[in-house]
């Protein structure tokens, strides 16, 4: 997608974090945006923010409230949308939540909470918006992953297979979908400065911390920039950061080194 302007983006997750970054970046660039998340008064405040950076007066700002784990009520408030303003030519998958903690000690209930939103609310939101784009040949799905979709970090075991799940998913997405002119990428941030991240601080298991806190931390600004130039390049795979690059490219490599250095950590407790 080389064009920006004129139209319209679906955001997911789009009131707060990298979904809000990337709407910020779209509207900038003349994009009618519709940000989804589950908080009306979030989704009202990101609406203002959005205003003030139009391109243009006549470009629309809207805002959805659904969940995208409920699949029934999501399809009623999307289709409500798609009927009054048309279906739109991108689909940004971001709304997601991370819950750090050992294996031992989490409740299952966080499993299925993560799975289900991470993972299930991004093909539940593709599923609804995808036969649209496939009517007209044409579409850009993104699907936001992470580094921890890649790399086996310790206390992520309800996070990170949702995300390697999506990884999967974007993947096949890709093949099944070319033939309809609809491109697809996944992108894998690492830690990035959220409200998200904020939470989770509070909550990882210190080995945990004793790791993220070596892979640097990313802007959702700087990752948003890299979302939207990896999707004007059309890039299947999108990693923002230097070190993310190189977390990928090695990714068997440091993931036996992590597995080993918290191994060792958890040993001395």
């Amino acid at each position: 997608m080389k064009n920006f302007e004129n139209k319209t983006a679906l955001i997911t997750g789009g009131s707060s974090g990298i979904g809000l970054a990337v709407a910020e970046k779209l509207v900038a660039l003349g994009t009618n945006v519709w940000i989804l998340a589950r908080r009306q008064n979030t989704l009202q405040s990101a609406s203002q923010e959005l205003e003030k950076v139009k391109l243009h007066k006549d470009q629309r700002i809207i805002t959805i409230q659904a969940d995208v784990s409920d699949y029934s009520a999501l399809k009623i408030a999307l289709e409500k949308a798609i009927a009054q303003y048309g279906a739109p030519d991108l689909l940004v998958n971001s709304a997601g939540i991370a819950h750090p903690g050992e294996f031992i000690s989490l409740d299952h209930q966080v499993y299925d909470d993560v799975i289900r939103i991470n993972y299930l609310g991004t093909v539940f939101t593709t599923k609804i918006v995808a036969p649209y784009m496939v009517e007209r040949k044409q579409g850009y799905i993104v699907n936001i992953s992470s580094l921890a979709g890649v790399v086996p970090i310790y206390g992520y075991s309800a996070y990170a297979p949702s995300k390697y799940a999506v990884n999967a998913f974007s993947s096949i997405l890709k093949t099944e979908l070319a033939v309809y002119n609809i491109k697809i990428s996944v992108v894998y941030p690492p830690d990035t400065d959220t409200p998200q991240l904020e939470f989770e601080n509070t909550i990882k298991p210190a080995i945990t911390k004793a790791i993220t806190e070596s892979g640097g931390l990313l802007s959702a600004s700087a990752v948003a920039d890299t979302i939207i130039n990896g999707i004007k390049k059309e890039k299947f795979s999108i990693v923002p950061g230097t070190e993310g690059k190189l977390l990928k490219a090695f990714s068997s490599i440091v993931g036996r080194v992590l597995h080993n250095s918290a191994v060792r950590k958890a040993k001395s407790k």
